[in-house]
């Protein structure tokens, strides 16, 4: 190799290690962003907040329910009470009674199909809606009834009037809810009154000899 070929490779190989040395602290300055990542790295979001619109949405049951008159007015509770036909002795009650007029309007707690309208022993003139999901109402004591089996219907259907038919000693509603055979408290699903509710929501278990 002649001189001028050694110092021309010898110059070629001071550009490569120039740029190499130019390009060297690059290498570095990648690093020290990846070891610096966790620290820039974006903050989780915060917790949805139960009160949004969106939260609410998510959260409501496929069933909404409402109360069954216009003007509630609950004369006896959901549970053991004094039997009100003899005075004597408790006596389970596995629903709502509601004061009302002859001839005020019974609405559907729900949207349903009506699976009964006829008479019963006890309760007289009688409506049971079917909800689905195992939910079934009953709307007992009417004077009459306004729907028939099979029937749609929606929250607020008008299903009769206010009556004293059967086992009553003054107009009223009694309404029972039922999740598959098991009777639960009404309010459970229609919602307290404005005025207050005494007691705990209760259960009580199919019995024969008790009413609705």
């Amino acid at each position: 190799m002649t001189l001028s070929q050694r110092t021309s490779s010898l110059a070629a190989l001071a550009v490569v290690l120039a740029c190499g040395d130019a390009e060297e602290p690059a290498a570095p300055v990648e690093a020290s962003t990846d070891a610096a990542a966790p620290a820039a790295a974006p903050e989780e979001p915060a917790p949805p907040d139960p009160f949004a619109a969106e939260g609410i949405e998510a959260a409501r049951p496929g069933l909404r329910f409402g109360w069954p008159v216009e003007s509630p007015h609950i004369t006896s509770y959901f549970g053991w009470r004094t039997n009100p036909m003899t005075g004597v002795g408790t006596k389970l009650h596995r629903g709502l009674d509601l004061r009302g007029g002859i001839g005020d309007l019974i609405l559907s707690i729900g949207p349903g199909v009506v699976a009964f309208a006829g008479q019963d022993l006890l309760l007289g003139n009688l409506v049971i809606v079917d909800h689905g999901l195992g939910v079934t109402s009953y709307y007992g004591h009417m004077h009459d009834i306004l729907v028939h089996a099979g029937l749609p219907v929606d929250r607020g259907t008008a299903l009769g009037l206010v009556g004293n038919t059967g086992r009553s000693e003054a107009p009223h509603l009694h309404l029972t809810v039922k999740i598959g055979a098991l009777a639960v408290d009404p309010l459970w699903l229609i919602g307290a009154p404005l005025h207050g509710y005494p007691g705990l929501p209760a259960l009580a278990e199919a019995d024969t000899d008790v009413e609705y």
